[in-house]
């Protein structure tokens, strides 16, 4: 009957849908009780996310409601998706999303001469903490000499209550610095961890950290500096020449100097832990 109805009244039928469908937008859409079908599964295509419950009319393909169930969830149904969102995870600074590398000057200069260095910027899943909040940590760059060369890789730190850079004021000094290391095979004060066998006091080009980004500017390929373990000693020579291999985030535990010569607050051994990597398919060399 409906539809011999529908017709025959084509211009009555439009009036109506046209103010059905601007009631249903109007007002909450929502309809688990109702004596009509306003569900959109009749002649009216409303889209109006309800029910039927209850309702005497059946539209197309469909049988008198019995049991139904609401389209949209509870918020207790909803599951947590923060840990599923990159941009949203636990501790997202130690997490890098991207790391470009721009390299310049010879690759692997001669021992004294600094003619190259690169730039590097890294991108995090998470701000990236200047206040010390984040606790001691830091991002390396690995290059071939780390792995056959002179053991050097370059790191950018920061942390509180230990003092190993010229760039700190005072041992609580947090200021992200630079360094250049050198690793221990096996290590003596770290058990199964990673440790920093040589770290310079001074620091190798200068870091920015703005917002999800630090920058390592100006590195060179070589650099000299007195040690952090002994300021006042002679200088140490690092190679990490610019052929990137990987770019790392890590935590350290460092062990403040308990006696002999260094100042105050100085280092008796850095180890270095939670080592993660950037994705290959984002460390980008350009």
């Amino acid at each position: 009957m409906a539809f011999i109805v529908a017709i025959t009244s084509v211009v009555t039928i439009s009036s109506v849908a046209a103010n059905d469908k601007a009631y249903a937008e109007a007002y909450d859409r929502s309809q688990i009780y109702s004596e009509t079908n306003s569900c959109g599964n009749d002649l009216l295509a409303l889209r109006a996310l309800c029910s039927n419950t209850d309702s005497g009319v059946q539209g197309e393909d469909n049988t008198v409601a019995l049991a139904t169930e609401q389209g949209a969830p509870l918020i207790s149904e909803v599951p947590d998706k923060i840990s599923e969102v990159p941009d949203k995870v636990v501790d997202g600074f130690l997490q890098i999303k991207e790391a470009i590398i721009k390299p310049f000057g010879q690759p692997n200069p001669p021992l004294g001469q600094t003619d190259g260095g690169l730039d590097a910027f890294l991108r995090t899943h998470g701000l990236i903490p200047q206040d010390g909040e984040g606790g001691a940590f830091g991002y390396g760059i690995l290059t071939t000499n780390t792995l056959t060369g002179d053991g050097s890789l370059t790191v950018a730190t920061t942390h509180g209550g230990v003092l190993d850079s010229i760039e700190q004021q005072d041992i609580s000094d947090p200021v992200w610095h630079n360094h250049m290391v050198k690793l221990v095979a096996p290590p003596n004060n770290c058990g199964t961890d990673m440790e920093v066998g040589q770290i310079t006091w001074e620091q190798p080009g200068d870091v920015l950290i703005n917002g999800k980004t630090a920058q390592l500017i100006n590195i060179p390929n070589v650099f000299s500096s007195p040690s952090s373990f002994n300021p006042n000693g002679p200088d140490e020579t690092y190679e990490p020449g610019n052929e990137v291999q990987t770019v790392v985030s890590f935590k350290l535990a460092p062990i403040p100097d308990t006696g002999g010569s260094a100042p105050d607050g100085t280092l008796d051994a850095v180890c270095v832990t939670d080592i993660t990597e950037v994705p290959e398919e984002n460390l980008i060399i350009k």
